[in-house]
C-alpha cells in the first residue's frame, strides 16, 4: 500500500510537471508557485497543494516520505507523458470528454481524475492516469478544456513497453472520438519514426532495469 502511495504522489507530481511544461511558452515565476496558459490568453497560478491527494491518502509524514523516496529515485524513474489537443479555437467538452473515457474504459476517480487500472477491485494496479490540461488539472461537470495529458511512471506494474502499448492507443482512440490531436512531451504530432523511436526507448528501459 505504501509503494502505490509513493507512485501516486509521484504521478501527482508528474501532473504539476506536465501542467507547468504545457505553459513555458509564457514567462513563469516558480519560486512560490508554478504558472501555465490556460487558453492563449490568461495565466493561472497552480500550487502543488491545489492538485487533489484524496486518492493517495497521503498524510503529511507520508507525503514527506513519498517526497525523499521521490529524491532518491529520480535516476530510475521516468515519467512518459502524452497530450492531447483541441483543434485550433476548439474545446473539448465535459460531457464528450466522459464518454469517450467510458468508450477505452477509464475509471473516473473520487479525485476528479482519470485512472486505467488492470485487475479489479482490491487487486486493482495502476498503469496510467488522464488529467484535465489546465488548472487544477481535474475533471469537473460542465467544465471545457483545450486539452488532457496522460501520464505513467516508469518502472510500474508492467514492463515498460507493455504499459506504452496500452496507454497510446488509448490517447490515439481518445483523439479520434474527441477530434483532438495526439502529440508527445515536446508537443510533436507522432510520425511513425516517433512511435517507434518511443517504443524502442521503452525497450531499453526495460533492458536496462532487467540487469539491474
Amino acid at each position: 500500500m505504501t509503494e502505490l502511495r509513493i507512485i501516486l504522489f509521484l504521478i501527482g507530481v508528474a501532473v504539476l510537471g506536465a501542467i507547468y511544461y504545457f505553459g513555458t511558452r509564457k514567462k513563469v515565476d516558480i519560486e512560490d508557485e508554478l504558472d501555465f496558459s490556460e487558453g492563449e490568453e490568461d495565466i493561472v497560478s497552480v500550487r502543488p497543494n491545489d492538485l487533489p491527494r484524496k486518492k493517495s491518502g497521503l498524510t503529511v509524514d507520508e507525503a514527506h516520505q513519498a517526497h525523499e523516496a521521490e529524491n532518491v529515485q529520480t535516476q530510475k524513474d521516468k515519467i512518459v507523458t502524452l497530450f492531447l489537443h483541441a483543434r485550433d479555437g476548439q474545446q473539448f467538452d465535459w460531457h464528450l470528454i466522459q464518454s469517450a473515457a467510458e468508450q477505452v474504459g477509464l475509471e473516473f476517480g473520487q479525485d476528479n481524475l482519470y485512472y486505467r487500472f488492470k485487475g479489479f477491485g482490491n487487486n486493482k494496479e495502476l498503469i496510467f492516469m488522464v488529467a484535465n490540461m489546465l488548472k487544477p488539472g481535474i475533471f469537473q461537470p460542465d467544465m471545457r478544456t483545450t486539452g488532457l495529458v496522460l501520464i505513467m511512471t516508469l518502472p510500474g506494474i508492467m514492463p515498460a513497453l507493455d504499459m506504452w502499448d496500452t496507454m497510446f492507443p488509448v490517447g490515439e482512440r481518445i483523439a479520434e472520438i474527441l477530434g483532438g490531436k495526439l502529440t508527445d512531451e515536446n508537443h510533436h504530432i507522432f510520425s511513425r519514426q516517433r512511435i517507434a523511436s518511443m517504443r524502442e526507448e521503452m525497450r531499453e528501459f526495460d533492458h536496462k532495469h532487467s540487469i539491474q
